[in-house]
């Protein structure tokens, strides 16, 4: 396969339509980083059928899609269109679009195809998104790290058996599925066997249980009726027992009232009580407070006294210290005024030699300067020396190789001019160019122009097959449905049959009953349940329900009758004097007339009412209607399907052929741009080829004038340099006196070092011994000022041990007054004692009396709320029970359209023989215990069991 074109828009970096032309030979593609170039690979990649987002540098195949930039939107899909050639020379477009929320969708030559179609065309090709032969970034790198097995499916796809592999595993898959499909058959004939088995035990237990409903609604009628009339017996007995017991509230009404009175004298006499309690508390809780006060100053008093003892201890230890510091201060300062003396005069004698070493350091200093100047003078002069020569050397140098390169020069400028005489004309070469550019641009545009009519003619063909594509979708779609109601509708009926005649032989009346559109709830309403009842003289050997026929009235103006399509003669009787109304208007009914409207609401001369009844049979009415619509419009909607077909068909074909014209047409223009682009790069090359050999004449004539020019300057040059080089002194007779000027430096550095490192130790002596001496200085001046704070700490501490005396006098005193005061109080407490213990035995009698009348209040207040709750139970239960009552006429409307009264005429029971509720309840609840045995019922088991049966039919015939 080889590849020819690819078209890209929306792709990634590619915005805007473009295309990639790949032509025989080498195609490269080159430009900066970022420009695109590996989006090309990708896109080659993606349109065979890459599936990982991740491959392709991106998050999410729509990643693909083209995201925007600050000047331009982004786009909402995005296309790559592959021009490939195979091995048959068969041209093959591939197309994979994306649409944003869409998904991928691949075309192959103008039809929809499966991703795994692409994969697998190319994968016969030994190419794929996956081959080897696409080399993207970071490839090599896994091809040289890949594993044996991967190396494996790497030499298959270049060996090109890749898609024989493809191909065996999607057959070895429909295998499988193949034979999975029959296993499951098998399970399914097995499990159809084991449900038409079910569902037969369950149409059974369907039968008994409808007679079980009925039986339970007549004991649920029962039930309700008796639960109404024990319900208005209790209401009667529950109001009388409210009228008693409001009397007897009345009576403790009273009594309550005078046990009050006595109450609120018991907790007035209580009050004062309390009063005066809380007085004498009050003086003896002041007096406490007094009492606690003075011990409190007694306590403090005797405390004070001992701080004064301790504090006037530790001044008089203060004193003897202070003495003690004045001794040491005057024995210090003796000592430091000696070692001060010392230190003077031996700093007075290091001073003296300090001048003498100053002097010798400079000596060394300027001695040291002048060998320096000197050494420098030297090593200029010599560096000169030897500068000059090798300027003059290099001078030599260069001229001679000056003269060398230009001789090299001239000889190969002279071997070129003659090579260029030895060419021929170009301008011969550039006519025939022109000539051939001119026939080939001729034929481009000749093919160009019948592809751009085949194009336009294909947009307009292939707008024509989507149009025709969907207006047989919607053919075949509309038929399908149509098909699939009218054969789930017929096999319905086919159902219901075989269930009829396997029952009784006989057909059902709902089956040969058709009602005009509209009237179907009307036509079931008036039938009832009586509908499902067989048509035909009932069997001697059967029991059951039959429609035998009877002599038919007269039939209404209007009945509804008119409005019934098809009827069996046997209910022709049930529908003549029948009604039909949109609504209801009260009209007065013969006997046997029947009034129904049209969405079912029924009424009969006798006053029976029905609202909704019917409904199942209605359904079936309407599906008969609808059944027969449906057969009707099939033949119209196979003949529109037929003909979209045909249409599709055609267009398609003209399609085909057009492509196949196009192909060619393109195959043409390709091969006028290969002429048109070779005759061009023809004309190029010979013009450049011209061009190039007029300017290289002219160079080399311009350049072996200069060349000649310059050897002469070279000569001259070189002259000039050897000349300077001969005048110039010898180097070698500067080396030794620099020599010499270097030691002597030398020596000069060593004495100057000497002399300084001696000045600095001295100088260093010096600043030690006047440190000492002004440290000593400053112990003397500290130690003098102790010795000052200890004379004014000694007048101090005399000063506050008088103070102490005195305070200590004053506070000694305090102690006998406040016991005298402390004995005089006892006194006082315990006469207000005995005034305390009165008045609490006063509250305790006035409590005794209060506590006496709550008791009274609370027993008559007692027998007052058992008064009220009887009251409010007896009103309580007889609302109770009248809300029953109502309760119990509401559920017999909703559950049976008629009060509780008139249940036993409607159910045809004897009110009186219905037990009380408890027993009718047991009644119910072992029926409904009876239908609950039975289990969950299938009421469509019947129906059901027609349809598994006929499933059963189709599995064996496949």
């Amino acid at each position: 396969m080889r590849i020819k074109r690819l078209k890209l828009s929306g792709f990634k970096s590619f915005v805007e339509p473009a295309e990639l032309r790949i032509e025989s030979g080498l195609t490269g593609v080159v430009g900066p980083n970022g420009c695109g170039k590996s989006n090309l690979l990708e896109a080659i990649r993606w349109v065979m059928g890459e599936s990982s987002a991740k491959s392709l540098r991106g998050g999410g195949m729509e990643d693909v899609i083209f995201a925007g930039t600050a000047t331009r939107p982004p786009r909402d899909f995005a296309e790559v269109i592959l021009f490939a050639e195979d091995a048959e020379r068969e041209e093959l477009e591939v197309v994979r679009r994306i649409e944003r929320g869409a998904g991928s969708a691949y075309r192959l030559n103008g039809r929809d195809v499966r991703a795994k179609d692409v994969s697998l065309i190319f994968a016969d090709a030994a190419t794929g998104a996956h081959s080897p032969a696409l080399v993207s970034q970071g490839r090599i790198a896994a091809v040289i790290a890949a594993k044996p097995a991967e190396r494996r499916m790497m030499l298959e796809e270049a060996a090109g058996i890749s898609g024989l592999h493809v191909r065996r595993k999607d057959a070895e898959q429909k295998l499988r599925a193949t034979e999975t499909n029959l296993a499951r058959l098998e399970d399914l004939m097995a499990g159809l066997d084991t449900q038409i088995a079910s569902l037969r035990r369950q149409a059974r237990a369907a039968e008994r249980y409808k007679q079980l409903s009925d039986k339970i609604k007549l004991a649920e009628a029962r039930l309700i009726f008796a639960r109404w009339r024990d319900a208005a017996e209790a209401a009667d007995a529950a109001r009388a027992e409210a009228q008693a017991a409001d009397a007897r509230v009345a009576t403790a009404q009273g009594a309550v009232k005078a046990a009050q009175d006595a109450q609120a004298a018991a907790a007035h006499a209580l009050a004062e009580a309390r009063d005066t309690l809380a007085d004498r508390r009050d003086d003896a809780t002041a007096h406490g407070h007094r009492m606690a006060a003075l011990t409190s100053q007694l306590e403090s008093a005797e405390q004070r006294l001992a701080d004064l003892d301790r504090q006037r201890a530790r001044l008089e230890q203060d004193r003897v210290d202070a003495d003690r510091l004045t001794q040491d201060a005057a024995q210090a300062l003796a000592s430091l005024e000696r070692e001060l003396t010392a230190g003077e005069a031996k700093l007075a004698e290091d001073e003296k030699l300090r001048p003498a070493l100053a002097n010798a350091l400079s000596g060394a200093e300027q001695a040291s300067q002048q060998a320096e100047l000197a050494l420098a003078q030297a090593t200029a002069e010599q560096a000169g020396v030897e500068a000059e020569w090798r300027v003059a050397e290099a001078e030599v140098n260069a001229a001679q190789a000056r003269l060398a390169r230009l001789g090299q020069e001239i000889t190969r400028q002279q071997a070129q001019r003659e090579a260029l005489a030895q060419q021929g004309d170009p301008e011969i070469a550039v006519h025939e160019a022109i000539a051939r550019r001119d026939a080939a641009t001729i034929a481009l545009a000749e093919a160009r122009a019948a592809v751009e009519a085949q194009q336009e003619r294909k947009a307009e063909l292939q707008s024509a097959r989507d149009v025709a594509a969907s207006a047989l979708a919607a053919a075949k779609a509309e038929l399908a449905g149509v098909e699939r109601e009218h054969g789930a509708l017929l096999r319905d009926r086919e159902a219901r049959e075989k269930q009829a005649k396997a029952k009784h032989g006989l057909p059902q009346a709902i089956d040969r009953v058709r009602a005009a559109p509209g009237y179907e709830r009307a036509v079931a309403a008036v039938l009832g349940r009586d509908a499902r009842t067989a048509l035909g003289p009932a069997p001697a050997h059967e029991e059951g329900r039959f429609w035998t026929g009877a002599h038919a009235p007269s039939p209404l103006a209007g009945s509804l009758a008119e409005h019934v399509r098809e009827c069996p003669p046997e209910l022709a009787a049930r529908l003549a004097l029948v009604h039909v109304a949109e609504a209801d208007d009260g009209r007065p009914l013969q006997p046997g007339e029947w009034l129904v409207t049209r969405d079912g609401r029924l009424r009969r001369w006798d006053g029976f009412v029905a609202f909704g009844e019917g409904a199942a049979e209605a359904a079936r009415l309407e599906a008969e209607n609808r059944f027969a619509e449906l057969a009707a419009e099939l033949p119209d909607k196979r003949a529109l399907a037929t003909e979209a077909e045909a249409v599709q068909g055609q267009v398609q074909a003209e399609l085909s052929q057009l492509q196949i014209e196009v192909i060619a047409s393109e195959r043409a223009v390709a091969a006028a741009a290969d002429a048109e682009r070779g005759a061009l790069r023809a004309l190029d090359q010979a013009e450049d080829a011209r061009a190039r050999l007029a300017t290289r004449r002219a160079e080399l004539e311009a350049a072996e004038a200069d060349l000649a020019e310059q050897r002469q300057g070279a000569e001259a040059e070189r002259a000039e340099a050897q000349a300077h080089r001969a005048g110039l002194p010898d180097p070698e007779a500067g080396r030794a006196a620099l020599a010499a000027a270097q030691a002597k430096h030398q020596a000069a550095r060593a004495t100057l070092q000497a002399a300084m490192a001696t000045l600095s130790s001295h100088d260093q002596a010096l600043a030690v011994a006047r440190e000492r001496a002004t440290a000593q200085r400053t112990d003397m001046k500290n130690w003098q000022a102790r010795a000052g704070d200890a004379a004014g700490r000694l007048a101090e501490m005399a000063r506050r041990l008088e103070e102490i005396e005195e305070e200590r006098a004053i506070v000694a005193a305090k102690p006998a007054a406040l016991v005298r005061e402390i004995e005089a109080g006892d006194e006082v407490r315990e006469r207000l004692a005995g005034e305390l213990a009165a008045a609490e035995q006063v509250l305790a009698q006035a409590t005794q009396a209060g506590r006496s009348a709550d008791e009274a209040l609370s027993a008559i207040g007692e027998t007052l709320a058992t008064a009220r709750e009887e009251r409010a139970g007896a009103t309580a239960r007889a609302e109770n029970e009248e809300q029953r009552r109502v309760e119990m006429g509401r559920i017999s409307g909703e559950r049976f359209q008629c009060p509780p009264p008139l249940l036993p005429g409607r159910f045809e029971f004897d009110s009186a023989e219905v037990a009380d509720a408890g027993a009718e309840s047991t009644t119910m609840d072992r029926l409904t215990t009876d239908r609950e045995r039975i289990g969950p019922v299938n009421l469509v088991a019947a129906d059901e069991l027609a349809e598994a049966e006929g499933r059963h039919s189709t599995s064996i015939a496949e």
